[in-house]
């Protein structure tokens, strides 16, 4: 390989070389062009490796200036339509989303413990809000879909919810709002002093629909966003409202890009999202 000749760099270019990958450096002996770094121990560093090595940091450089991501907590009922509206706004806006769930109670308090994401997706109004109140969040709590539930496993509602040999899968109430409201559906049809039917219980929704799906249940009472398509519409008035409501986390370090997300949720782009898993608008 010819070479062109030594030339000395300046310091901060000689710093640079330290970023390297050792692949670049095996062509340097055959090369008399010297590099002069600041700890002395000259090496020898042909122009082409030079260069490659220039690109490499440049390529370096220009992810550090991407768009900053979003990190979004999720109730584990609204994860699949988060994936599609994530998917989105991505696509229109270059903004990488990356999404956890799991049931609103555990997410409320890892961010109240100070976890690293940007906006809570909740099942309920209550742990928003009382995240707004002791200034985890700036506020405010708002409202950005209207669940329901479906019943599986059964061909007609009232028959199955009455059979109380029937075990039947939910989430967690003291964690999972929707496993609240099936808790409300399932005291419709307990007959007093009748044996109380079989019920297991998930961590969230998920959860309770895993266990249904592996035959750990025979029915299931799950967020019609997990089975838009299957199972048995149950009415909400045999519940409470499943009013879901998002927050922005106060130790957000994107708060502007966080509110962005936020506005995309709550305007007209997600609502064809919002209705083919079930969700209604909130009032």
């Amino acid at each position: 390989m010819s070479c062109p000749n030594a030339v000395a760099l300046t310091y901060n270019a000689a710093m640079f070389l330290s970023l390297i990958p050792a692949g670049f450096l095996r062509f340097s002996r055959a090369c008399d062009t010297t590099v002069l770094r600041p700890s002395g121990g000259n090496k020898k560093l042909c122009m082409p490796v030079l260069l490659a090595a220039l690109l490499f940091l440049g390529s370096m450089q220009s992810r550090s200036d991407d768009s900053p991501s979003l990190t979004i907590a999720v109730a584990a009922n609204f994860r699949p339509a988060a994936e599609q509206l994530a998917n989105k706004f991505t696509h229109e806006t270059g903004i990488p989303v990356q999404i956890s769930s799991a049931s609103t109670g555990v997410l409320a308090a890892q961010m109240r413990r100070g976890a690293p994401f940007d906006i809570l997706l909740a099942a309920d109004r209550a742990r928003p809000q009382s995240l707004v109140d002791d200034v985890s969040s700036p506020g405010p709590a708002e409202c950005y879909a209207l669940g329901s539930l479906v019943l599986l496993g059964a061909k007609d509602l009232e028959s199955a919810l009455s059979d109380q040999s029937k075990s039947v899968a939910i989430a967690n109430p003291r964690s999972a709002p929707y496993g609240i409201a099936a808790e409300a559906v399932l005291a419709r049809y307990q007959p007093a002093n009748a044996a109380k039917r079989r019920i297991v219980r998930g961590g969230n929704v998920q959860q309770a629909l895993q266990f249904y799906s592996s035959g750990g249940a025979d029915l299931a009472l799950v967020a019609r966003s997990l089975s838009p398509t299957a199972g048995i519409a149950v009415p909400n008035a045999w519940h409470p409202p499943i009013e879901q409501y998002a927050v922005l986390n106060g130790r957000s370090e994107n708060p502007a890009t966080a509110r962005r997300f936020l506005e995309y949720l709550l305007g007209p782009d997600s609502e064809p999202v919002l209705a083919a898993f079930g969700y209604q608008q909130c009032s």
